[in-house]
């Protein structure tokens, strides 16, 4: 017997829009993107099972529920753990406008009447923001020496960031409650203790390889010794240039007007946590 195609293989999903990678492609191993091209990648809409993974907590403090879904809308990207986070907005961005349409509805209380207004910003704006940066990856920290660094990873990233807010949390809510002074002190000085290697650490893994007078430092136990024990100047300037590479990769205030004639800024923050919750 002929064997039927279901009429329903008409109805599957289909590319809604492609994306150019912010990256470049730059800083990717072999093996995460599809024979590893980061032009033109075709997104799809996102499946209701992804919607439902994006209101289950727990997968949006582990990360899951955005790995799956880079997974599910763009499976030209193999690993999403390996993403850079540069890309990783872009990305996000772009399945929300394949999923929910062109435009991300934002409220604002106006500063000067009080009013709330609600405005469509449209998302390819954003896109487009991000194809126009390029990440800075040498510091000049002085004559002949020079460091280089990458972007994270999504896994890592979202590694650091879980064990800073559960680091946080204890802070806030389990140090308060003990009784006792002396050991109050202590486990708060324990904590920020552990915040600040957290500190270090992200520096530290932002760091590729490290030059001096033309030789390149790559061992990674090398590189963490001189982190901690350098000039202080060193780590200032390292991590001088990492933040700024951050504030560079923020989508920049949206200026609104409201009713009543006054300029606002909005700030669009890419929240996984409800991103996908407006639509």
């Amino acid at each position: 017997m002929e064997q039927r195609e279901s009429p329903l293989k008409k109805f599957k999903r289909q590319p809604k829009i492609y994306i150019n990678l912010p990256s470049k492609g730059r800083f990717y191993k072999d093996g995460t993107l599809d024979d590893n091209t980061s032009t033109d990648i075709p997104v799809f809409s996102m499946t209701a099972n992804d919607e439902i993974l994006y209101r289950t907590p727990d997968a949006l403090i582990n990360g899951e529920a955005t790995a799956n879904n880079i997974r599910s809308c763009i499976p030209s990207i193999l690993d999403p753990w390996k993403v850079v986070t540069i890309d990783i907005d872009a990305i996000l961005l772009a399945i929300r406008l394949s999923s929910y349409g062109e435009n991300l509805s934002v409220s604002n209380v106006c500063k000067k009447c009080g009013e709330q207004n609600s405005y469509d910003i449209p998302i390819q704006k954003y896109i487009d923001f991000y194809n126009t940066l390029e990440f800075k990856d040498k510091i000049f920290i002085e004559y002949g020496l020079v460091v280089n660094v990458e972007p994270l990873t999504y896994k890592l990233w979202t590694e650091i960031q879980k064990r800073l807010i559960a680091l946080q949390r204890t802070l806030q809510i389990q140090i308060p409650k003990i009784t006792d002074e002396d050991q109050r002190n202590k486990e708060t000085d324990k904590i920020l203790t552990e915040i600040s290697n957290l500190n270090v650490q992200i520096i530290f893994e932002h760091i590729k390889s490290i030059e001096v007078d033309g030789e390149i430092e790559t061992n990674p136990a090398e590189i963490l010794e001189f982190i901690q024990e350098a000039d202080l100047s060193y780590f200032k300037k390292i991590k001088k240039h990492i933040d700024t590479q951050s504030e560079v990769w923020r989508i920049p205030p949206e200026k609104v007007q409201c009713g009543c004639g006054a300029e606002n800024s909005v700030i669009i923050r890419v929240d996984q946590s409800d991103f996908f919750g407006r639509g």
